[in-house]
């Protein structure tokens, strides 16, 4: 395995990397001024010399099993992308000088298989659980980088458009999202303000399916993943497609 780390900003870890961490496969950069994420995910992409691809946000953990199972599931299997179970874990931070945090609930918010009407309507990959061919950044690039929130969305969407993902039923990751009623909803209101853009850009994307998959996705949309669901998704479309007229 190689470890491709990115530092978004001046060269603050490289040898606290090496120093602690001497068995790993390292390869270091440091952006000098900050870039953002998307940049700063670009650049590791580019840097990566493996078949396979996967995220590891600083704040984001791998379980010992995640590696395994994917590229297992990716070599016996004819897809380009797999992703397993994340489990969200919310969390207090009650001092940030020393840095500490307790946490406070752990359930799991995503576990659908892949259905690519679904993924059109929401983001249901969080950004380490899944696992794709390094190739697929060579066909459909990477993060867009004029976009601040949800680039990880419109990364799957695109590669969902050159092959479908499988979807491992196993936790395998962990991330972390703010316990407090009032960071969620600041959380919360950031994308939804960056919803409607990436929305409009998904008008360029044109998917491709015959009526039996159609018949098949929206079968799981109506009787498994919840009616509620597909009565917002109608009026959020509703609503952009006046927006849009206006």
């Amino acid at each position: 395995m190689e470890v491709v780390v990115v530092e978004d900003g001046p060269n603050l870890s490289e040898s606290f990397i090496s120093e602690e961490f001497p068995e790993l496969n390292v390869r270091y950069a440091a952006t000098d001024a900050p870039q953002g994420r998307c940049k700063v995910g670009n650049l590791g992409m580019s840097l990566a010399r493996g078949k396979y691809l996967n995220f590891l946000d600083d704040d984001d953990v791998l379980l010992p099993n995640h590696v395994e199972v994917l590229v297992q599931e990716l070599e016996s299997k004819p897809f380009r992308a797999a992703y397993a179970i994340a489990e969200e874990h919310q969390i207090a931070m009650p001092d940030s000088d020393p840095y500490s945090f307790h946490i406070k609930r752990k359930f799991v918010r995503y576990k659908q298989p892949f259905n690519r009407l679904l993924l059109c309507y929401m983001n249901y990959i969080p950004i380490q659980s899944i696992m794709f061919e390094r190739e697929m950044y060579d066909e459909a690039g990477g993060f867009d980088e004029s976009l601040t929130f949800l680039e990880d969305w419109d990364l799957w969407l695109r590669y969902s458009l050159l092959s479908d993902f499988s979807f491992v039923p196993q936790i395998t990751s962990v991330y972390y999202t703010p316990y407090k009623s009032e960071q969620r909803r600041r959380r919360e209101k950031e994308m939804k303000r960056a919803e409607g853009e990436v929305i409009r850009k998904h008008q360029a994307y044109l998917v491709t399916m015959n009526a039996a998959q159609v018949n098949r996705e929206m079968d799981y949309i109506l009787n498994v993943f919840n009616k509620k669901g597909l009565l917002f998704y109608m009026q959020k479309v509703r609503n952009f497609l006046l927006y849009r007229d206006i």
